[in-house]
């Protein structure tokens, strides 16, 4: 087994485990543990276009660990992403293997130490390398929806902030883009825009209501929980992104 299919195995197999459920086996890393899925919708709100398993796990430490399996029904294609963030959400490591219809596309592993962000990606044609530096306000974008959440989160872990509504700041994306055509790497680029939080609102999905804070990407708005900030809905071209199935263990 080369290093490719290794990272890609292990990451499967983070996603697909059965884990125990938190209580009398206490474990001193694990604070709590979220599952959940998410269903992705087409415009007419009822046709189900695919989903995203998911498993956060909050840690002793502040930080929290997301890891998701997505699977789109209308375009065959398939995503296997961990994540670790620090308390303020800002990334600390990811991986991501990314499967299209002709086959695999690629993985990528990013790290963050600072403002150094470190990628390698292996795809069909081998091992490609890159470093770029990066500001505190960093998201790192690997087409998980559930992640996205973090990413709007990032450097803003305050819950409540009563009258505070319409706050825009500036956010910088390392935004993977997994190849369609060809076998070239699947790596990111840096990408600078502006956030804006919405403020705090109340929501109800097929999961649940939820005390949320909304932002706005400019192309996606975002709703995420209070808390762990799991999202809990989005919008993008208007389909509906929303979540289905939410357990605290």
């Amino acid at each position: 087994m080369n290093a490719r299919q290794f990272l890609s195995a292990a990451l499967l197999a983070l996603c697909v485990t059965s884990w125990p459920a938190a209580g009398s086996d206490k474990n001193n890393n694990i604070l709590r543990m979220v599952t959940g899925t998410h269903s992705f919708y087409e415009e007419d709100g009822t046709t189900v276009r695919g989903q995203e398993h998911f498993r956060m796990i909050a840690h002793a430490d502040g930080s929290r660990t997301m890891a998701l399996s997505k699977i789109m029904f209308d375009s065959d294609r398939q995503h296997n992403i961990t994540m670790r963030v620090d308390p303020q959400f800002r990334p600390l490591e990811a991986f991501g293997s990314y499967w299209y219809p002709t086959g695999f596309k690629g993985s990528i592993r990013v790290t963050i130490d600072g403002d150094l962000l470190q990628a390698t990606s292996f795809s069909p044609i081998g091992l490609t390398e890159h470093a770029v530096r990066v500001p505190p306000a960093l998201a790192v974008v690997t087409h998980g929806e559930g992640l996205n959440a973090w990413s709007a989160s990032v450097l803003d872990p305050t819950d409540d902030q009563p009258g505070v509504s319409n706050k825009e700041s500036a956010r910088t994306s390392y935004f993977i883009s997994p190849v369609k055509e060809g076998d070239g790497p699947v790596l990111g680029k840096v990408v600078r825009a502006t956030l804006k939080r919405v403020g705090e609102e109340t929501i109800t999905v097929p999961a649940g209501t939820f005390d949320t804070v909304h932002y706005d990407t400019g192309v996606l708005d975002i709703w995420a929980i209070k808390g762990d900030r799991i999202l809990a809905k989005q919008t993008f071209r208007g389909q509906d992104y929303l979540l289905t199935e939410y357990t605290v263990e």
